[in-house]
């Protein structure tokens, strides 16, 4: 009867791992604790997302180099060129926001002076 209900062309074996299962009735009861939870809620703010941002828009998906030592030391490159980046765009954004800050005070300045509105304040100076 199979043959009529299905098109697979073989058997179809399903494996139950119970060293699985444990790890995730484990993994379960500790996400129960308030404060175990707690921390697998920190750790994906503070940790997840620059591993996923470096793999996803850095284009670091493989090593180039074997063994523990050297791949401790590209991936300490790749941190570094990571947190130079952050700090670029960093100082890109403020130097962004003062630039126009500039241009509205230029503006503004220069819209009052060819109104004509724009007027100092009468100097009052005090003499003894």
């Amino acid at each position: 009867m199979k043959e009529v209900y299905t098109k697979a062309k073989g058997d179809r074996k399903v494996h139950w791992n119970p060293i699985f299962e444990e790890m995730k009735t484990k993994a379960k009861t500790a996400l129960e604790c308030d404060k175990k939870a707690a921390i697998y809620a920190r750790r994906k703010i503070e940790v997840e997302s620059v591993f996923g941002h470096i793999k996803g828009n850095r284009s670091f998906r493989r090593y180039l180099l074997r063994g523990l030592e050297k791949v401790h030391t590209e991936f300490g490159i790749v941190a570094l060129a990571h947190n130079l980046l952050k700090i670029a765009s960093y100082f890109q954004v403020i130097s962004k926001k003062t630039q126009k800050q500039e241009e509205k005070k230029v503006s503004f300045f220069s819209s009052c002076f060819i109104r004509g509105t724009y007027r100092t304040a009468p100097l009052f100076i005090r003499f003894h």
